[in-house]
């Protein structure tokens, strides 16, 4: 299975006014053919622009996406996720309209499945799906899920394509050793604030090169005291060097 979400822009009327023309039947066309493809998602409106997210077998979430890239009731489409899953966030299809999705605890399960995702978005970016998903409070969101949690990474980032290498790789070799507390890399303060450690955190994230656990406590090595060996001591005390 796959799931696509995207944003698109309603058509602008002689006015210059963007109204969600042929939203109901948008609606009841999906209700008709979506429980056969067995596509589920949600659709809303807000501000001039449909968002809409569809999950189901990956040919068919496909095939549906084909043709609504060649709808003339969407202008300025923009796929902001294209990814397999393994479930769906949404069992059944429904329909949230205008200014409701942001209240339904569904959507919200699909927002933090892939907070990873939505946090690495430019500005740009993050503007055009803000309607409908608070960004800042996503943000947030994300440096919470790292809060008292172990991480380790699985392959190193390309240093060349990255600002700070050295600091970058320094942070690498702490990571890659052994399961690190995010908290101890914030409290350091030896790579940055704790939204920069953040940052640069979700995009291992996004790489797919981390691994996130539950916190262990790191096992600092102690040296323990050698016990005399007998052998020498018997010589030492032979010589009458003790």
């Amino acid at each position: 299975m796959k799931c696509i979400a995207y944003v698109s822009r309603t058509p602008a009327s002689d006015r210059s006014v963007r109204m969600p023309t042929g939203l109901s039947d948008i609606i009841s066309v999906s209700r008709q053919h979506n429980p056969e493809s067995q596509i589920t998602g949600i659709i809303s409106y807000r501000d001039g622009q449909y968002l809409q997210v569809i999950e189901g077998p990956s040919n068919e979430v496909d095939k549906l996406m084909t043709k609504i890239s060649g709808d003339p009731r969407h202008e300025d489409l923009w796929v902001f996720l294209n990814a397999p899953i393994t479930e769906r966030s949404f069992n059944n299809w429904g329909v949230s309209v205008f200014n409701f999705v942001d209240q339904s605890e569904l959507f919200d399960t699909f927002i933090e499945s892939n907070l990873a995702v939505l946090s690495g978005f430019d500005e740009h970016q993050k503007s055009r799906i803000q309607p409908f998903i608070d960004m800042k409070k996503s943000d947030a969101v994300v440096g919470q899920y790292y809060e008292d949690k172990s991480l380790r990474l699985l392959a190193w980032p390309d240093l060349n394509t990255v600002s700070q290498p050295q600091m970058i790789m320094n942070l690498c070799i702490k990571l890659t050793k052994k399961p690190y507390p995010f908290n101890e890399l914030i409290t350091s303060g030896e790579f940055g604030t704790a939204a920069q450690v953040t940052e640069i955190i979700t995009e291992f994230d996004q790489l797919g090169i981390l691994s996130v656990t539950e916190f262990e406590p790191l096992n600092e090595q102690t040296v323990s005291e050698k016990k005399p060996n007998k052998f020498y001591g018997a010589i030492k005390k032979f010589l009458g060097m003790r």
